[in-house]
């Protein structure tokens, strides 16, 4: 009989041998759920230890099971002394949402068993009671014992409850508490202390010792990331004060002061951006890869560089982001479709900000907004009245320029500008210079002072060119210095930058290079660009380039693209005859397509279309109706054409009543002129428009041929009918080289003129 209970006791003492070995070779093989099914039957049949073990795995998120077994498993565990897992049981209510029931149960266990999340569901179980001086109870006897025993794990937790913002906040008690679990080592308050003095404007103290607990933490890695992303910055910003970079004497010195900023930041700061967001990444935190990825967008590596930030290339990182199911990863996926439209996906980028808009709608409908103003010509107003009401401070800014523009409430929209001017808001500034640009406001030279503003406060000055190439426009547009122009565009160009490449091209294109332009034409085409093609077949159509072969595809490709530009194009060409047949209803129909998108000089297009064709007065009604319908509606210079028009036609009196309810422009007044024959609207003030300088020139060639001629070379550098004539036979009255160089000289520094 004894031997059978020995050999019994033998076999049981054999088999929790196995058992045990086995659970162990799970473990480290990670195989928790085969552990987790190997003490299973055990822990059903009562066995105290197995049931311990099975709790604890569902505890330690080894395994995923309802809150309900792991407490049933708990509780057969306490109830055979093992007193610890009352923590499992105080889990398992706290995943319910019990709190009542898991503050019980963690009452029962001891402090010293807890882990730094039990104190975390402690403390926030305490923060669910209804009564006030309950949870004060709780918290006096916390603090108590933290004071006392020191418990690293609890000064932690305690701290950085006390940090952050609730009614109990108390950051000086919070900071004492962190800094104490720190001088014990323990990693995770430095994480805490660290992230709370980068995010209260103490970066280096926040800086120095996140640095030391980065390769035990994802969050510390993280934020050191952010820290020495943002000293970067900073440091771009010192080097880039008042925009220096963008004033210069010779190419050299701007591709200088321009890659010193690169290699500075290169050899200090960006491999180091990277390495913490690497170790982030490796330890878990999925976001730093994606800090990364945006790194790769915002300094367009994928195009610039050998090797990415990310180590993937854009089709890698688009595949990455496609198989994730976070917001984040969907926001940057739309990002890279509007950047890169060479992958033809630039259209989901707005079905990702429709399904976004359910997530946080302001910034959805702002996303939305943008797209349709970049892809689709349209300004939605009804956007911009919902963001404007959410406070949304971009959308304000926005409406107040886009009204500007439209003429409407201009005072109340300038002082709108003016007061986030004053905040340093880069949006505002740049809308501002535009305003001054398109001398929507005077002077023009102004515009340049809100660029230079707006440069020394923009982000990454290295790379984002969207200053940059505005200050070039202003030196080719209003200083003339087309060697600056062309160096701030071809660095930007030289880095694949599709704006400087479209802007050189049309730059070829206005000063009659047409060998350059059709270089320039071709690497655009050739990298599929979106608006880069549309520009090259446009000039195919307009015969500033050719190629027979394309002719049908530029058609084709234009129909397609339903913007202002290509409906005006094919709108042009049915006009003219240019590769097609002479269509005015086809024109029309185009031209009404970028009437549609908001573009109103397409209406003047439709109306000097029919002008041309008005043989023996068949187009007379329609003419007249279209001018009303521009004169009702505000359109621009609608009164001044309509009363060109009537003078063409000899009812010179209807022409001057037109004129007595339009505001006086330059070329208002150089039609009164003409009509009347008076010389008081030439006289007086300054205008850069050409037939009224032509006019000047006209009127002093004789009683001052030195101030007249100064007249005629402005309106000829804006190609104004008859001034060449005009200049030579001033030219011959003054017949002093030296005196007309030095007026020649002094004219094209004048700000260039217009004569449409």
């Amino acid at each position: 009989m004894f031997k059978y209970i020995n050999l019994l006791i033998l076999l049981v003492f054999i088999t929790g041998c196995a058992n045990r070995r086995l659970v162990k070779q799970y473990y480290y093989s990670h195989d928790y759920y085969k552990a987790y099914d190997y003490l299973l039957p055990y822990a059903k049949r009562g066995f105290p230890k197995e049931a311990y073990k099975v709790a604890k795995l569902i505890y330690e998120g080894k395994v995923r099971k309802p809150p309900f077994i792991e407490r049933k498993y708990a509780k057969i565990a306490y109830q055979n002394n093992i007193l610890k897992s009352s923590i499992f049981i105080a889990d398992s209510y706290y995943k319910e949402k019990n709190y009542k029931l898991a503050l019980d149960w963690y009452n029962r266990s001891n402090f010293n068993d807890y882990k730094l999340a039990d104190f975390k569901n402690y403390i926030d179980c305490i923060t669910k009671l209804d009564s006030f001086s309950m949870q004060k109870k709780y918290l006096d006897k916390l603090n108590k014992y933290a004071k006392k025993n020191k418990n690293p794990k609890l000064l932690t937790m305690l701290g950085k409850f006390y940090i952050k913002d609730s009614i109990f906040k108390n950051v000086k008690l919070g900071l004492y508490y962190l800094n104490e679990a720190y001088k014990q080592h323990f990693y995770k308050a430095g994480v805490f202390l660290g992230i709370y003095y980068i995010k209260n404007g103490e970066g280096k103290k926040g800086y120095k010792i996140l640095r030391d607990v980065l390769y035990y933490d994802r969050w510390a890695a993280y934020y050191v990331g952010n820290y020495l992303y943002n000293e970067m910055i900073k440091q771009e910003k010192i080097m880039n004060y008042n925009c220096i970079s963008s004033q210069f004497y010779s190419p050299k010195e701007f591709f200088y002061k321009k890659l010193k900023m690169y290699k500075f930041n290169d050899l200090f700061s960006r491999e180091n951006i990277i390495k913490a967001y690497r170790i982030s990444y490796n330890l878990g935190l999925k976001k730093a890869l994606y800090k990364i990825i945006r790194l790769d967008i915002e300094d367009n590596t994928f195009e610039n560089a050998k090797k990415t930030y990310s180590k993937m290339n854009l089709k890698e990182v688009v595949s990455f982001l496609k198989a994730q199911q976070d917001v984040e990863s969907k926001l940057i996926l739309a990002k890279i479709y509007e950047n890169y439209l060479y992958l033809n996906s630039y259209k989901k980028a707005k079905e990702i900000y429709k399904w976004y808009e359910n997530i946080n709608k302001v910034e959805a409908i702002w996303h939305l907004y943008q797209y349709e103003k970049r892809f689709e010509n349209k300004i939605n107003f009804e956007y911009l009245s919902f963001l404007v009401q959410e406070k949304f401070v971009p959308a304000i800014i926005e409406k107040a320029y886009q009204e500007i523009i439209k003429g409407k409430n201009i005072k109340k929209n300038k002082k709108i500008l003016e007061y986030y001017i004053k905040q340093n808001n880069i949006l505002a500034l740049n809308y501002m210079g535009s305003l001054y640009s398109r001398e929507i406001f005077v002077p023009k030279s102004k515009s340049i002072d809100f660029y230079y503003k707006a440069c020394s406060l923009e982000k990454k000055p290295f790379y984002i060119p969207s200053e940059d190439l505005k200050i070039a426009n202003y030196y080719n547009d209003y200083l003339k210095n087309q060697n600056k122009y062309l160096t701030i565009n071809y660095y930007y160009a030289q880095m694949n930058n599709r704006q400087a490449e479209l802007s050189i091209a049309k730059f070829y294109k206005n000063n009659c290079n047409y060998n350059k332009l059709k270089i320039w034409l071709n690497k655009l085409y050739s990298q599929n660009d979106l608006n880069g093609k549309e520009f090259y077949y446009i000039m195919l159509l307009k015969r500033y380039i050719e190629n027979d072969n394309k002719i049908n595809d530029a058609i084709d490709y234009l129909n397609r693209q339903n913007t202002i530009l290509s409906n005006m194009t094919l709108g042009d060409i049915y006009a003219n005859g240019l590769y097609v047949e002479i269509n005015p209803q086809k024109a029309e129909e185009y031209y009404k397509k970028a009437l549609n998108l908001g573009y109103q000089p397409a209406l003047y297009k439709i109306i000097f279309m029919y002008q041309n064709l008005n043989v023996n007065g068949i187009f007379d009604k329609k003419i007249k109706s279209l001018y009303n319908y521009a004169i009702e509606n505000n359109y621009t210079d609608a009164k001044y054409y309509y009363a060109k028009y009537l003078y063409s036609q000899g009812e010179k009196n209807k022409a001057l009543q037109v004129l007595k309810t339009a505001k006086m422009t330059s070329k208002v007044r150089y039609l009164l002129y003409l009509i009347t024959g008076k010389m008081d609207y030439i006289n007086g003030k300054e205008s850069n428009y050409g037939y009224l300088l032509y006019a000047k020139a006209m009127y002093l060639k004789d009683k001052n041929p030195k101030k007249a001629l100064y007249y005629a070379f402005r309106a000829m550098l804006c190609n104004t009918p008859n001034t060449a004539k005009l200049s030579y036979q001033i030219m011959e009255k003054i017949n002093n080289s030296s005196i007309i160089r030095m007026i020649y000289k002094k004219a094209k520094e004048a700000p260039k003129c217009y004569i449409n």
